[in-house]
């Protein structure tokens, strides 16, 4: 039987670091009503159960953040470890 993905990885939205123009961007893109233009000030963190960083995964908008933040949670759900980390950890070609 296969190791629960949630059982190895724990997933979270953070704050990325330097981000301050990003914020100063996405305030501007706030109120000229741009919510899907607006750049991300977080990212989606996979890391370990003992709390070390395995990746992250940096998305363009607020709305890709939003979107693989729900993508990346649901796969730790449903999903084995190794399939998981295929999708989500491997590097990509």
């Amino acid at each position: 039987m296969s190791t629960p993905a949630s059982e190895v990885y724990r997933v979270a939205g953070e704050d990325r670091p330097r981000n301050g123009l990003r914020w100063a961007a996405t305030i501007v893109m706030g109120l000229l009503d741009s919510r899907s233009d607006a750049p991300s000030t977080s990212e989606v963190v996979i890391r370990r159960v003992d709390g070390s960083v395995v990746t992250r995964l940096k998305p363009g908008s607020v709305e890709d953040f939003e979107r693989q933040l729900t993508e990346v949670t649901d796969d730790l759900h449903y999903l084995a470890a190794v399939p998981f980390a295929e999708k989500w950890i491997a590097p990509r070609a």
